[in-house]
């Protein structure tokens, strides 16, 4: 439901004028709308190519299981390059084994351009020693990673640059200070849900189920549209290579496929890379066990986010021994070990102005209950580490980028019971404290025609497949 009502742009949008002599402007709270603006022009959608045969089974509304989509935010440009911030994981090893090409799409003035990624094989094995073994050295390739994704599990950080190169001249997301951020502030998280990762469910919510209990994923539908949800941080912890570098953890409304999205803060800044969700989701693809969430504050619990998940080693022992030897949808559970932090590590934490730095067992609670996401700070690092010499912008989000695409927005449903067999009941977006809602202004048609590669097409506008 879209309703008309007053979009509010200030004259100077970003500030709030104080009246008075020597009070300068503060940067003031953006509204979704126009986080919203930000994130339709800076958040870029990531998957490999599509073969002929699996474009016509997609079609044919038949499941591809090894087929990943994510999602990424535009952080930087060096002349007709741009780079593009993402996980990992949306990188198995076997398709970088295999140089499979890669495709990213980007938006620009309602027109979709997807930029073809080729020889992304770095000719790194994926070995527990990933980062270290890339630590200091100055890497020059389309893709350049800071950890490995192979056999359901990530060694190293859970962190990617890709590369490409446009004529056009494409907006880059500013970055904001990750460690400003207070428990209880708002995020919000973009990006590209894939729905064949999802399950599918009865009229009362419940997951359908085979034969043999497990979850019955949804078909695959062509259409795509973009997300963007937001929820209240709850707590920042230490950065560790032992988690992948997962430190911000905040409410749950996130969807598979979002992994590598940017996460915003109310400046319009970019603070995190989303990459979990929580453990407390139904998976598609896996064996039914029902999952109490009493303990949580999460109103999507039933939307997977499977393009993580973690669970700890000591919950559902006997489902998971039964999962593991799943492979499908990118569904996976790491188990990581906890050994000391490295140095640089230290270093940053240490100089963190956010305390609530956990222990193990409330960094279990907390993925259980939450999706989370790197710590932009720390990404910068990283970065710098591998040689990467990049200009980041800094400043708040201009005028001219905010109001650029400035849309109504849908508004959301006050409560997760709405839409199934009861009274919905819809508030404005600015009004809910978390939610989310999928952007019917920023619309991929066919997305399975867009990754076939065959059609030697590299642009493509609305009035043709998108």
């Amino acid at each position: 439901m879209i309703k008309i009502r007053h979009i509010f742009t200030a004259s100077m949008t970003g500030f709030i004028v104080s009246l008075g002599s020597g009070v300068d402007a503060v940067p003031r709270k953006l509204t979704v709308e126009e986080i919203n603006s930000i994130a339709k022009q800076t958040t870029v959608l990531i998957a490999p190519k599509l073969t002929k045969e699996e474009v016509d089974d997609l079609l044919a509304r038949k499941p591809v299981k090894k087929w990943t989509v994510g999602s990424g935010v535009i952080i930087a440009k060096k002349g007709k390059k741009y780079y593009v911030l993402t996980v990992t994981h949306n990188f198995s090893q076997k398709h970088i084994a295999e140089d499979t090409d890669y495709g990213i799409v980007t938006s620009y003035r309602d027109k979709r351009e997807v930029h073809r990624i080729t020889a992304i094989n770095d000719g790194k094995e994926c070995n527990d020693d990933f980062f270290r073994r890339i630590k200091n050295q100055r890497l020059e390739a389309a893709l350049i990673r800071f950890g490995c994704f192979e056999s359901q599990k990530i060694n190293g950080y859970d962190l990617a640059i890709v590369s490409f190169e446009s004529e056009k001249n494409y907006p880059v997301a500013s970055l904001g200070d990750a460690n400003q951020l207070k428990e209880g502030d708002k995020v919000y998280i973009s990006g590209w849900p894939k729905i064949e990762a999802e399950p599918k469910l009865k009229p009362d919510g419940t997951p359908q189920l085979d034969s043999e209990r497990k979850i019955i994923c949804k078909d695959p539908a062509p259409e795509r549209q973009r997300r963007l949800a937001w929820g209240k941080l709850q707590a920042s912890t230490a950065v560790t290579e032992q988690d992948n570098g997962y430190s911000l953890y905040y409410t749950d409304h996130t969807r598979p496929g979002m992994s590598g999205g940017p996460v915003f803060n109310s400046d319009g800044k970019v603070v995190g890379i989303h990459g979990r969700g929580s453990a407390n989701k139904l998976i598609c693809g896996q064996i039914y066990q029902p999952i109490s969430n009493n303990n949580s504050t999460s109103k999507d619990s039933l939307q997977a986010e499977n393009n993580w998940q973690y669970s700890s080693a000591f919950e559902y022992q006997n489902t998971l021994a039964q999962n593991q030897k799943q492979n499908e949808q990118n569904d996976w559970q790491p188990f990581p070990g906890f050994e000391s932090q490295n140095d640089s590590e230290k270093d940053f934490n240490n100089n963190q102005n956010n305390s609530d730095l956990l222990d193990r067992d409330n960094n279990s609670t907390l993925k259980r209950m939450y999706s989370s996401a790197q710590n932009v700070d720390y990404s910068r690092q990283l970065i710098t580490q591998v040689g990467i010499n990049l200009s980041f912008k800094l400043e708040a989000p201009s005028k001219s980028l905010i109001e650029s695409e400035i849309k109504q927005v849908p508004d959301i449903p006050t409560s997760p019971e709405s839409g199934i067999g009861k009274k919905s009941e819809f508030i404005d977006p600015n009004e809910a404290n978390e939610g989310g809602f999928e952007d019917p202004y920023d619309t991929i048609k066919n997305i399975y025609k867009l990754f076939d590669f065959s059609l030697k097409k590299r642009i493509r506008d609305e009035g043709n497949i998108l």
